[in-house]
């Protein structure tokens, strides 16, 4: 008897507590800032009950314009795919330990330039439910710059420094081997392709004298990862090329690096 009434005490206090969740109002706590995140890695959109109440056995569904068409929906203690965005199975999910602690942030594995936006996440208890709204940038860094050298119609000499695949517009700097900055001097112009992604094209006119020019595309974002990425370090390989008896092109290549240096020599 004194087992069946234990029994029965802990039901209905689970019951009761179950209840008290579902009466419960509570609001969903995001980021005070935008997400960033590079194309191909995994990003965490935060969001959280508070009060820290448990999401078992709530209605947790994450959706960008189409409330019906979810990113990602948990309903009766599980995972619906049936209406999920194709575009999204197989790529996100909750955190599934944490949900009683009230974490409510979606995974989103392999990052994709159309996955930047406005995302909702939209909580529903029985009684109350909460939305709050994430937004989600997709950086994109470019390809290695390259510099390509040519007369203008003037007769002056001019470097061309280019890179593509740009998800926003990045900071261009030219130096000479004094390391002095030269990139008053530049024009630089955007023009946009492929997936709404950016050419980014910067020209300089130089003097033929024996110097050393250098082009540097940083992305504008303050992530030290990216800092890091379009750092010059290893070992360069050089490349000389005869162009008259009078001038040889010598050009260096640091791997692993974003920057293209070449040499000018006059003979």
């Amino acid at each position: 008897l004194k087992s069946a009434a234990a029994f029965f005490f802990l039901f209905f206090s689970f019951k009761l507590r179950t209840r008290c969740y579902d009466d419960a109002r509570f609001d969903i706590i995001g980021p005070s800032t935008d997400i960033f995140a590079l194309l191909g890695e995994d990003v965490t959109l935060l969001a959280s009950l508070s009060p820290p109440l448990s999401a078992q056995g709530f209605e947790v569904r994450w959706f960008r314009n189409d409330f019906y068409s979810p990113v990602l929906l948990y309903h009766n203690l599980q995972i619906r795919p049936e209406s999920q965005l194709q575009a999204y199975k197989g790529r996100t999910s909750l955190f599934p330990e944490e949900l009683v602690s009230g974490n409510v942030s979606l995974r989103l594995q392999d990052v994709r330039v159309s996955d930047g936006g406005l995302y909702t996440c939209l909580v529903a208890s029985r009684l109350w439910q909460d939305e709050a709204r994430i937004a989600l940038n997709v950086e994109v860094v470019g390809t290695r710059p390259s510099i390509s050298i040519s007369t203008a119609e003037d007769q002056q000499t001019r470097l061309e420094c280019s890179s593509e695949m740009w998800s926003s517009r990045p900071e261009v700097t030219w130096r000479d081997m004094n390391g002095l900055d030269m990139t008053s001097a530049s024009k630089l112009t955007f023009q946009r392709g492929d997936e709404r992604l950016l050419r980014v094209r910067s020209v300089i006119l130089i003097k033929w004298e024996l110097n050393v020019f250098s082009c540097l595309m940083r992305s504008n974002t303050t992530r030290p990862a990216y800092q890091s990425k379009l750092g010059v370090y290893g070992e360069f390989s050089e490349t000389e090329v005869q162009i008259s008896n009078k001038l040889k092109l010598t050009f260096k290549y640091f791997a692993h690096c974003t920057l293209t240096f070449f040499n000018i020599l006059l003979l």
